[in-house]
């Protein structure tokens, strides 16, 4: 096996390029698939050496809006720990694994492990992210909703790099919450988990978007559900109200984590939840809420 380690980005789309090798980040998940024989890449290409691909900006334009950068490479544990985050996406990489996993996982490696279960990937779709993707050739702008077409399955194609992930700061201004659930609190992978990310004005919900992981191929949109929120005071839900639009949306399977019926109650408890997480924040703060 041949190993290679690039100092900057366009070195790294061209190794891929010519070596048709295999992206080599935190390594959390890739060591595993190895060692289990699922995978013998010829070439490995460490990307941990390529300062640009860390650390987390915020670019804003004339009208204070703008785009908060994520590099591909920041390691969950980066995440989990940074004030500037959404309170979803921190939520979410707090969940992730051991604090081993952790400091050496990328959030680049989560999102391209492309699990339905993978922690960070429902609030990237509720926050509204856009990845970003290097080859050789340039750079393309993928939408987070439109990433994932399977479970372990994404549109990247093999010659490209998640390079960062965008996130519009009017994402980031809302209030968000996330929640888990896992057999064991240890290390343990979703058996369903739910993102809320939401704009609260008199105690009522407006620019509502939830999502959902382990109920479907793919983590998943509630765009009903969504709907169903919009204008209705904050306050005032109850689980009962919430079943009927969640457990339309979702298809969730037996497995040997849980079944599909336990999977379908979570979820309405789930997000219950982090709507009362939202509720609480919004309590606490006041109106004009922001998370980063």
């Amino acid at each position: 096996m041949r190993y290679l380690k690039p100092s900057s980005v366009s070195e790294a789309a061209s190794l891929l390029e010519s070596s048709q090798g295999m992206i080599l980040a935190g390594g959390t998940d890739m060591c595993v698939y190895m060692a289990e024989g699922f995978c013998s890449p010829e070439t490995l290409i460490d990307l941990t050496g390529i300062d640009a691909l860390r650390g987390i900006q915020i670019n804003r334009d004339d009208h204070e809006a703008g785009t908060m950068i994520i590099g591909a490479c920041t390691t969950i544990a980066e995440i989990a720990a940074s004030e500037e985050l959404p309170t979803c996406l921190r939520q979410g990489a707090q969940a992730v694994g051991s604090p081993q996993i952790r400091n050496l996982g990328t959030i680049g490696g989560n999102v391209c492990n492309a699990s339905p279960c993978g922690d960070t990937l429902a609030p990237l779709l509720t926050l509204d992210a856009q990845f970003v993707l290097r080859s050789a050739g340039g750079t393309r702008t993928i939408a987070s909703e439109n990433f994932f077409t399977g479970p372990k399955k994404t549109v990247r194609k093999p010659n490209e790099i998640l390079e960062s992930i965008e996130l519009p700061i009017a994402s980031c201004g809302k209030v968000s919450a996330f929640r888990m659930i896992g057999n064991r609190n240890g290390q343990a992978i979703s058996q369903v988990n739910a993102s809320v990310c939401l704009a609260i004005a008199d105690g009522r919900m407006s620019d509502v978007r939830v999502a959902v992981g382990s109920v479907a191929p793919i983590p998943l949109r509630l765009v009903e559900l969504e709907r169903f929120l919009t204008g209705k005071d904050i306050q005032g839900m109850s689980l009962t109200e919430l079943r009927e639009p969640v457990l339309e949306a979702i298809r969730p399977i037996n497995d040997v984590r849980s079944s599909a019926k336990y999977r379908q109650e979570v979820t309405v408890a789930l997000v219950f939840d982090a709507l009362a997480d939202c509720a609480g924040q919004y309590s606490r703060v006041g109106e004009g809420a922001s998370t980063c």
